[in-house]
């Protein structure tokens, strides 16, 4: 059996109702459900005016949070981050006039934890706050008063056809009025057949719902406009069982933390999993060539994303901290699909390395 990639789905549960939000999502404020994550970040730039149009980002990020930003026009400047990937202040500290500062933690850990006197500044400055809480979704710690608005994608949690949410605690957030039937089909197809691989292992299902995945990104990429989420998106969402997500990740999270301690040649930034804390992934930093690493356990059909290669809009004479992050970061499966059994099929493969 493969152990990552994409998630897939099998059947979509029939519901004459479900709440438009569900209650692990409007604790962020008012919320809106929306195609994917990036949709979220156009549907936020079009309800807000800052004083300056610039924002601050974090320079490790995926390029879909930058593509909104340029297609609004905005200057994108960045701040660095440390092996831990949290923020370097004094690099925060360098710019002036900025509209929108954008902060987000890692792998479901608090990595942002040191900001708050930066984000007192900034709500002096009337600089608008949002933070991006798709890695942290299921992890309980309190999130920043100063936050003005909240964004996320849920799709990376689960198998679910389309899925982000733009949230607040202190305004109203306006609803998009379309949805991208296009793009939630064109999942919806991927999902279920990647469902089928799962029980067949027909490798004509895998190349064909590969190549469907993809070409939903290509919808995604070349149409930024917000839109709403599909009903089958939301009846997935509200089935979630959200306990049961947290527990198992952090279960196997804990088998990962052990077992791989001490391989010699990867190192975490994560050295402890606080009660409050929920994994995306189990990030390692492989110190000298990751895509050998990357290679053998994709012999053994195991996939380890890159989170994230280095975003085309960044210069990598920009980066100095956060360089060496993209070139060693890599970050292992340890979600629901998953128990103790897979866990030590990746640790007994790593150590053989």
């Amino acid at each position: 059996m493969e152990i990552g990639s994409e998630f897939w789905l099998q059947n979509i549960p029939e519901e004459d109702f479900f709440k438009e939000v569900p209650d692990w999502l409007s604790k962020y404020g008012d919320t809106i459900l929306t195609s994917s994550g990036r949709g979220a970040i156009s549907l936020f730039l079009q309800q807000v005016t800052p004083q300056h149009k610039s924002v601050l980002l974090p320079a490790y990020i995926c390029d879909s949070v930058i593509l909104p930003f340029i297609e609004q026009g905005y200057t994108c400047y960045l701040y660095e981050v440390d092996e831990k990937l949290s923020p370097i202040i004094e690099n925060i500290e360098m710019y002036e006039n900025i509209g929108v500062f954008f902060h987000m933690g890692y792998y479901g850990f608090q990595t942002n934890f040191n900001l708050l006197k930066v984000l007192r500044y900034f709500q002096k400055q009337s600089t608008i706050i949002i933070e991006d809480v798709t890695h942290t979704l299921f992890s309980q710690f309190n999130r920043y008063e100063e936050n003005d608005f909240y964004v996320g994608s849920i799709r990376k949690w689960f198998g679910v056809p389309s899925g982000g949410f733009l949230a607040s605690s202190k305004r109203i957030v306006k609803r998009p009025v379309s949805i991208n039937y296009d793009f939630s089909m064109l999942r919806t197809t991927a999902l279920t057949n990647k469902g089928k691989y799962m029980k067949t292992n027909d490798d004509s299902l895998k190349s064909l719902f590969l190549s469907q995945f993809s070409n939903a990104e290509i919808l995604l990429n070349e149409d930024l406009n917000p839109y709403c989420i599909d009903s089958s998106s939301i009846i997935l969402i509200n089935s979630l069982d959200v306990d049961e997500l947290i527990s198992r990740r952090r279960e196997n999270f804990k088998v990962l933390l052990e077992g791989l301690e001490s391989i010699s040649y990867l190192t975490s930034p994560f050295k402890y999993l606080a009660n409050n804390e929920c994994p995306l992934f189990y990030p390692v930093m492989v110190k000298n060539n990751r895509n050998y690493v990357r290679k053998k356990l994709i012999d053994e059909k195991i996939y380890c994303p890159i989170h994230w290669p280095v975003p085309a809009q960044i210069k990598v004479t920009d980066l100095s901290s956060t360089l060496e992050v993209y070139n060693t970061i890599l970050s292992i499966p340890c979600d629901q699909r998953y128990g103790k059994v897979e866990m030590d099929r990746i640790i007994s493969i790593l150590r053989s390395i």
